[in-house]
């Protein structure tokens, strides 16, 4: 008898299934991290933006300053943010600073991701 073996070709199942089972781990991370990178990434635009209308038309009030991040947050349907920018006037200068925590849950652990930054628009 004379026959020739076939090589194997392809995965197996459990190497399929590992495949598979890495995709969606590496998935729900994704899920987990990404909203809450685009959520810091428009919250320094937001100063950002702060800072470049000050300097073509500087604020004149914290009422002006509040009101200019009020309509940033509304446009980035972020209001649950509103509490957390503080607007504080020390005479020369507005500060403006937002602090906040977000809270990920990788299924074996909790972590927080703090997100604290400050502007100061001089007067």
């Amino acid at each position: 008898m004379n026959s020739i073996r076939k090589k194997q070709q392809g995965a197996s199942i459990i190497a399929v299934i590992l495949i598979l089972g890495c995709i969606g781990a590496l998935a729900y991370l994704g899920l987990q991290y990404i909203p809450q990178f685009i959520e810091a990434n428009n919250v320094d635009t937001i100063l950002g933006n702060l800072e470049t209308t000050h300097k073509e038309s500087p604020y004149d009030s914290v009422n002006a300053v509040r009101q200019a991040i009020n309509r940033q947050l509304d446009i980035n349907q972020m209001e649950d943010l509103r509490d957390n920018f503080k607007v504080t006037d020390n005479g020369e200068t507005y500060l403006v600073t937002v602090k906040y925590e977000r809270e990920l849950d990788l299924i074996y652990d909790k972590k927080t991701l703090p997100h604290d930054k400050s502007v100061t628009l001089k007067r």
